[in-house]
């Protein structure tokens, strides 16, 4: 039953179809690395399902980690399914190509510092190309799921459990993205919705 439920979970994420939308990178603010941006709910099939199976805050679908390059310029690495007949991974992409299909974001700010935060962004980092977990399993980090990655990362940098009150439901336990939009080291700086900015 378990592996029926994370096959058809994995399923209707690989079909996601992108919204029609695109925010322009300058829209979500100042960011630094290590800050989190969240997809809203709205932005596909994919996102509404993982949205669907938070039990808390349902405004977000996706998640990923600002990050920057060598020349400073900003990206993001988070773990995609991939289009359809590409395999998902986890990914660095540019700020552009993250938001390119988003109207709704939140920007969080993370509040890890010195080799807390290095450790942190380090994990994210040192995890790319990593597969896509389908299965949506916590046993290991071979492949990852987009809240898991984060998980993985805040609690690499915090050295302790980031959630360790995960969500359950039918049996299964896991890291939703209300874990991680509602955990106590993460906090929400800014929203901006069809271009403009709240709070």
């Amino acid at each position: 039953m378990l592996q029926q439920i994370g096959a058809f979970f994995a399923l209707v994420l690989a079909m996601a179809l992108p919204a029609m939308a695109e925010l322009p990178a300058e829209a979500a603010g100042p960011l630094k690395a290590g800050d989190l941006l969240f997809k809203g709910a709205t932005t596909g099939a994919g996102t509404r399902l993982a949205a669907d199976w938070s039990k808390g805050d349902k405004r977000w679908g996706h998640i990923g980690i600002v990050v920057a390059d060598e020349h400073g310029a900003l990206q993001v690495i988070h773990a995609d399914t991939g289009k359809p007949g590409e395999a998902g991974a986890v990914r660095r992409v540019s700020l552009a190509g993250f938001l390119s299909d988003v109207t709704d974001l939140g920007v969080y700010e993370v509040d890890l510092s010195g080799p807390a935060r290095a450790a942190y962004i380090d994990y994210a980092e040192s995890v790319v190309g990593r597969p896509f977990d389908h299965g949506f399993s916590l046993a290991d980090d071979d492949s990852l799921y987009c809240s898991e990655l984060v998980w993985r990362a805040l609690s690499t940098g915090l050295g302790a459990d980031a959630v360790p009150e995960k969500t359950s439901r039918l049996g299964r336990t896991y890291v939703s993205v209300s874990d991680i939009s509602q955990n106590p080291h993460a906090h929400e700086a800014r929203t901006v919705k069809g271009g403009s900015a709240g709070h």
